[in-house]
């Protein structure tokens, strides 16, 4: 899981230099070609036709989570790029507690007070990150606050989907509902792209493949509900890379609001746990 979300981090690394030069919907065009290649291998070796990884039972709800992940992915990396990785990060840090509260209007799930104590603390330092009225408006932080809450949709529109259809078959659509997508809007924004270029990439496309890997494989051995505070590395990760390559300012308020986010996050991971081992 670690090795996962290291080469994540490195891959938005290498999207927050891409996209200085190439726009953010051809880079994801390219990423998701991967993608589909790389599901289309992974059902061939387990011998699944695609006619039959294609058939849903709620086929309207995987094609609306993918284009919400189609979305959100286009716009985060134009986040990157706008306000920077550190930034962005840190405010992405607060989707595991928007998909908290949203598991209660759409899984009908129940969050106890101390949840929702530990949801509304992490709102709190998202304020002291994007300080509304202290500094002037960033209207692409509050871009990356939208990208939060559609992954947080996302994520839960999965789980739902999870309930009738095989990963598969979630898989299928996530990469073919988004490559296509992309595809008809790639060409308009492509640009003669640089031959040092293709190399970062196919090199984008390769960490995308790895973690995707790793994820399979740390899902494998143990429960996503443990895995899941190890996605804070991630903004530990870009932090390190932002500093150092790409010169960008880590700001106090950004450490205490992320420091805020993330133990409210965590608190959140171990109360749901708790819960459920009473």
């Amino acid at each position: 899981m670690v090795t996962a979300i290291f080469c994540y981090s490195c891959m938005d690394g290498i999207i927050r230099y891409l996209s200085q030069y190439y726009n953010v919907i051809t880079l994801g065009m390219f990423r998701y070609w991967f993608f589909v290649i790389f599901v289309f291998y992974i059902s061939s070796r387990r011998g699944h036709s695609f006619l039959k990884i294609s058939k849903s039972k709620i086929q309207y709800l995987q094609i609306i989570r993918s284009v919400i992940l189609t979305v959100e992915l286009c716009s985060a990396h134009y986040c990157f790029y706008k306000i920077g990785l550190i930034q962005t990060s840190a405010i992405f840090a607060i989707g595991p507690l928007i998909g908290t509260a949203l598991s209660v209007v759409i899984l009908k799930e129940k969050v106890g007070w101390r949840r929702w104590l530990a949801i509304t603390t992490g709102f709190i330092g998202i304020l002291i990150i994007l300080r509304p009225g202290l500094i002037p408006f960033e209207p692409f932080s509050f871009l990356a606050l939208g990208c939060a809450f559609l992954f947080a949709t996302y994520q839960i529109l999965t789980r739902l989907v999870s309930k009738y259809d095989n990963n598969d078959t979630t898989l299928f659509y996530t990469a073919v509902i988004g490559a296509l997508i992309l595809s008809s809007l790639g060409p308009f924004f492509y640009t003669e792209v640089k031959n040092i270029d293709w190399f970062w990439i196919i090199l984008m496309c390769i960490l995308a493949l790895i973690a995707n890997i790793c994820i399979i494989n740390a899902l494998k051995i143990s429960e996503a509900s443990l895995l899941q505070p190890f996605n804070y590395l991630h903004l530990v990760f870009v932090t390190i890379i932002g500093i150092f390559i790409f010169k960008e300012v880590l700001e106090i308020p950004i450490i205490i609001g992320s420091i805020i986010v993330i133990g409210a996050g965590l608190y959140t991971f171990w109360r749901e746990n708790f819960i459920k081992n009473i």
